[in-house]
């Protein structure tokens, strides 16, 4: 009875923080396009404006595949014993902060270099 207990934790843990990270996307996306936008508006040398980069292109893929990790652990979850079940959720904690990590990089490096 307590291992089902933590399984539903873990599974609904997982599913928070798989909407919470979707969530943080979208707002800290949306926030960097306006602010590109504006620039772009207020700069008049250039005959155009860059509204959608890093984030919204590699950056995207890079979420979903972090998306996927959570999908599929919490797949995983609902058909493994307790102990099984605890090593996936530790793992996949691992795992999307490891991703997150990369993920953050990359887009600080994407700035110095715009493609």
């Amino acid at each position: 009875m307590v291992s089902s207990k933590k399984r539903v934790v873990w599974s609904e843990s997982l599913g928070k923080m798989k909407t919470s990270l979707e969530s943080s996307y979208e707002f800290k996306t949306i926030v960097e396009e306006e602010k590109q936008l504006l620039e772009g508006l207020k700069d008049g040398t250039r005959d155009y404006v860059v509204f959608s980069s890093y984030r919204r292109n590699a950056g995207k893929r890079r979420f979903n595949d972090i998306k996927s990790v959570i999908d599929a652990a919490l797949e995983k979850l609902e058909y493994c014993d307790s102990d099984e079940a605890s090593r996936i959720y530790l793992e996949t904690l691992r795992t999307v902060s490891m991703q997150t990590r990369w993920a953050s990089i990359l887009e600080t490096l994407s700035e110095f270099n715009p493609s």
